[in-house]
């Protein structure tokens, strides 16, 4: 995957940058914190997959292929994460008046 921006629906970002869960790499793309532009695709894509099957009672997951890069991924996204909300905090803890 070169060059290949994420996509998120208007829903999706939304709810990222209210959770502090987006960010741009060295080349101005839009990624997830913590994770590079390829691993960020790849963690919505699965994602989103996951949320379909939860939707549809009748498929069956064939395959549990990606569950460990997945979780793994998840795992430093998050904990990059709660370092921007807790960089965040100190900023206002530091200067009240700043929002």
């Amino acid at each position: 995957m070169m060059d290949v921006p994420l996509e998120l629906t208007p829903g999706e970002e939304e709810a990222l940058t209210r959770d502090r869960a987006l960010t741009t790499d060295s080349k101005g793309r839009l990624t997830l914190v913590g994770l590079t532009v390829e691993e960020s695709i790849w963690y919505i894509e699965h994602k989103r997959q996951w949320l379909a099957e939860r939707m549809d009672d009748t498929f069956r997951r064939q395959s549990r292929d990606g569950r460990k890069r997945y979780l793994e991924l998840y795992e430093r996204h998050e904990f990059a994460r709660l370092q921007v909300i807790g960089a965040e905090h100190e900023v206002r803890k530091e200067n009240p008046t700043k929002n």
